[in-house]
């Protein structure tokens, strides 16, 4: 029979759970009771099984199998995504009642138009005809261990599962203790027995798995229905499939700890659901995604990198700052969705909320869509998929400096957003104290040149009194000063009016709206909270009202200053009079040399700098306010800096607990040679040396240290320390929000991982990220460039496998270890032909995705062979 008829539909994703039912009976049976019409008996039993969820199903009738009812109950099932195993229950002649066992065939026992399962029976029931055989209690004439011994004679793939194990007829109920420990070490046993039916009782479990010595195959369920309404009765078993193939079946048996559950097991981490390409070299491209391990495999150059890389693109998640080969990952890019071309990601979020991820060409952006509508401000990496990871190809093996706090900030990705928010708001805040610092930093200076200024022109206006002129012209300087005040006056009116209407317009619409809210338990006590909250509305009403009086005050005010530079101006031709007749006496005098205008100008002069003295002098008297002001952000920006590094810590420490191979170091503020760095990049062309660098970073963590202990550090600036000095003070805001690196070590089987190999390190680097157990989805192109295949299976495939329940997997890889015995749940095979990428979809299960695993990953089928008889001839 062709299993490749099979409809592959519940495997669009990759492997699933489906319901299985390994003991049912069929109206062949004569213990099955169907009273319907004939013709309607394989439509009735299919409806049976889709009624209880069963997608796969092994008929296993008494002592019978009934080939052209088994074809058509599989026709009619497979229509309804329903596969069906050929079997039989035969009653093996061993133990005081027989033991009842269910024989699976492969389709091979009927390949051609055979019939070797009849065959088989007609042995196993010789010298018997039906009628004494095809019923519950016939039993054959072979013992257990004979009866698997003929079947390996016809050469034909099976496997059996022993029936209700702990009832009558069952196995562990008819061979117990020294007798079962017996038959159990029996390698064809063994090798053969691949379940165990309907084990109820946890101390007959754990009797049993003493007795047979630590092998125990997997523990299935069947309904052993006796009628149509019992399909599906009892308890549930559920098994991992990626294809409806014996095979298939056997392996997840086989693999029953991953593949073998009373329950399906659901995903509740956020995944890729499926890729769609239009445009560009994938065009048409739709891929689905398992929400476990999907491995892209093919050729070098076939694309799956590419698609990596467009994944990454349209989810928005960075390279990172020491990634590699950037430039060449940027043309994939281009290359992939060049023209226009559009890349849309479905993702399932933690809570089942499907999106749509959409970027288009090279715009700046993705777009997220529920059910087709924008969604302006989400955050792919935070609510959609829950912070995914990539590292691209040699990313692992990067060796670049402060590689290891790049890879620490890739893991912790959004979980440091909000602390990293707040020192960047912090660090403007610093900005800011240092600005209002600066303005009086040299403030006794000016106020000793204002002072110099207004004792000089005092000394030249007193020439000008001694000969009458500041008589002759107050009246002049009344006018003047009279003006110039209430000029000022305006100004420190309109100043408050517009302070109020600010303050009023950044607090008027929350003050507002936050009225209205009604509590379910406390309304009694938010009546009152509201009563007394409704002075605050009420004082919005008045200010308002008195900012409308004030508009009017302002605006007399303005008025008034009008009105005396009218008046002013009215004046001009008697103050002219003044001056000429002034002028006419000086010359007559003989004092030429005594200008009005000069007086004038004078007089204004004495007066900014008096003013200027009385401003400076009350800015130094906020001088200490302001040095505390400062002192206070900076200490809090050290602290905002410092919880940083401990939730950093925290993370990585994790590793340490959860891996024997792996431990991070963590260290505030350690990297010195970074600190170094900077400072010959901000101070360059200044002459100072490295040493005198090295010297002040060995004493102080960061510009802050040095700024709070600033006298005792300037002993260590070099043998001018003016230059350093100076230079310190004129980068002030730059350097005291510059923060040093913390320092992180990865030590890998107790050596620093620098002093590793190449491929060591990278074992140790991804060890690292697969045991951040933080990151939904963790998307690695070809991590086994630098690994070697004992790494590859002994650390990484085994974490894969423990966590790909709970983590989204997306490998590009050339190593067949990655999706064989990772057991990978889909698997892409990329290949480029005519400038398009094309991709056939299948999980490991599947047939065809095995070929593409042996053509591309095991060089074909003839060099897989010759490998494999090699390992054999090996094997000691």
């Amino acid at each position: 029979m062709n299993e490749k008829l099979i409809t592959s539909d519940p495997f669009k994703y990759g492997s699933t759970w489906l319901r299985a039912d390994f003991h049912l009976h069929t109206k062949a049976d004569k213990q099955f009771i169907y009273t319907g019409d004939d013709n309607s008996f394989v439509t009735d039993y299919v409806n049976g099984l889709k009624a209880s969820g069963i997608q796969l199903g092994v008929i296993t009738n008494h002592n019978k199998f009934d080939e052209n009812q088994f074809k058509a109950l599989r026709k009619k099932a497979q229509k309804d995504d329903i596969f069906l195993l050929p079997g039989v229950e035969l009653s093996v002649n061993d133990g005081a009642n027989g033991i009842h066992t269910l024989i699976v065939f492969s389709d091979e026992w009927l390949e051609k138009g055979a019939d070797y399962i009849n065959q088989f029976l007609n042995v196993a029931f010789k010298g018997k005809v039906p009628s004494q055989y095809e019923q519950e209690d016939g039993r054959c004439s072979l013992d257990l261990i004979t009866t698997l011994t003929e079947l390996e004679s016809y050469e034909r793939d099976f496997f059996i599962v022993f029936a209700h194990v702990q009832q009558s007829s069952g196995l562990w109920n008819e061979l117990k203790g020294g007798r079962l420990q017996e038959v159990g070490k029996n390698e064809l046993l063994k090798r053969r027995t691949l379940g165990f039916q309907k084990v109820s009782t946890r101390d007959d479990r754990e009797k049993v798995k003493g007795w047979l010595n630590g092998w125990y195959p997997a523990e299935v369920e069947g309904s052993d229905c006796k009628l149509t309404e019992e399909i599906g009765k009892g308890e549930k078993c559920f098994i991992k499939l990626g294809a409806f193939s014996f095979d298939a079946v056997k392996f997840a048996l086989i693999d029953k700890e991953s593949r073998i559950s009373p329950q399906p097991k659901p995903h509740t981490h956020s995944h890729i659901r499926r890729v769609r390409f239009t445009g560009g070299t994938l065009d048409g491209e739709e891929l689905h995604f398992s929400p476990e391990l999907n491995t892209f495999i093919g050729i070098r150059g076939s694309g799956k990198s590419s698609v990596l890389e467009v994944l990454r693109y349209a989810l928005d998640i960075p390279f990172g700052e020491k990634a590699g080969d950037t430039d060449y990952k940027k043309k994939l890019i281009r290359f992939s969705l060049g023209g226009g071309a559009k890349v849309e990601i479905d993702a399932v979020d933690r809570y089942g909320q499907t999106y749509t991820v959409r970027r288009v060409g090279t715009e700046t952006s993705s777009e997220v869509l529920i059910d087709g509508k924008l969604q302006p401000g989400i955050s792919i990496r935070e609510t959609v998929l829950s912070k995914p990871i990539y590292f691209g190809q040699k990313d692992l093996s990067n060796r670049g400096e402060g590689f290891e706090k790049d890879l620490v900030d890739k893991l912790l990705g959004s979980k440091l957003d909000e602390v990293r928010r707040n020192i960047a708001t912090q660090k403007v805040k610093v900005g800011e104290a240092v600005n209002r610092l600066q303005k009086i930093t040299n403030v006794q200076d000016q106020i000793k040149e204002q002072r110099e200024i207004k004792d000089d022109t005092e000394h030249r206006l007193k020439f000008y009194a001694d000969h009458g002129v500041e008589e002759k012209l107050q009246k002049r300087l009344d006018f003047d000063a009279d003006i110039r005040t209430m000029k000022k006056g305006v100004d420190l009116a309109d100043s408050f009016v517009s302070d109020l209407e600010r303050l009023l317009a950044s607090h008027e619409d929350d003050l507002i709206n936050f009225q209205g809210y009604a509590s379910k338990h406390n309304t009694a006590r938010f009546d009152k909270f509201y009563a007394d909250y409704k002075g605050f509305i009420q004082a919005i009403a008045k200010v308002k009202a008195e900012l409308a009086n004030l508009g009017t005050c302002k605006q007399n005010l303005l008025q008034h200053q009008v009105e005396l530079a009218e008046t002013r101006k009215g004046m001009v031709e008697e103050f002219a009079e003044i001056e000429r007749k002034l002028s006419e006496e000086l010359k007559k005098s003989g004092t030429q040399n005594i200008s009005s205008d000069e007086f004038l100008g004078l007089k204004k002069k004495l007066a900014t700098a008096k003013q200027l003295i009385t401003e400076l002098e009350k800015q130094g008297s906020h001088k200490k306010v302001l040095e505390d002001a400062l002192t206070g952000e900076l200490s809090e920006l050290n602290a905002l800096w410092y919880q940083e590094f401990n939730l950093i810590k925290t993370e990585v420490d994790k590793v340490g607990s959860s891996s024997s191979t792996l431990l991070i170091i963590s260290e505030h503020k350690a990297d010195k040679q970074a600190l170094v760095g900077f400072m010959k990049d901000i101070f360059k062309g200044s002459g100072i040396r490295e040493t005198t660098y090295q010297g002040i970073a060995n004493q102080h963590p960061d510009f802050i240290s040095i700024y709070k202990d600033y006298e005792k550090a300037k002993t260590l600036f070099g043998s001018n320390p003016q230059i350093l000095g100076e230079l310190f003070t004129r980068n002030l805001k730059t350097l005291l929000t510059y923060q040093t690196p913390n320092k992180f070590t990865i030590m890998y089987r107790g050596k620093e991982l620098q002093h590793h190999s190449l491929g060591q390190r990278a074992s140790a680097l991804i060890l690292f990220v697969l045991n951040q157990r933080e990151n939904d989805v963790i998307i690695i192109d070809q991590p086994e460039d630098d690994l070697d295949n004992q790494t590859i299976y002994n650390d990484v495939i085994k974490l894969i496998r423990e966590m790909k329940p709970d983590v989204q997997f997306v490998f590009a890889t050339h190593n067949p270890n990655i999706p064989v015995l990772g057991d990978a749940e889909q698997i892409h095979a990329c290949a480029f032909m005519d400038d398009k990428v094309s991709v056939h979809s299948g999980s490991i299960d599947e047939q065809n995705t095995q070929e593409k695993i042996v053509d591309i990953m095991e060089g074909g089928k003839e060099a897989f062979d010759r490998r494999k008889e090699i390992y054999q001839i090996w094997n000691p």
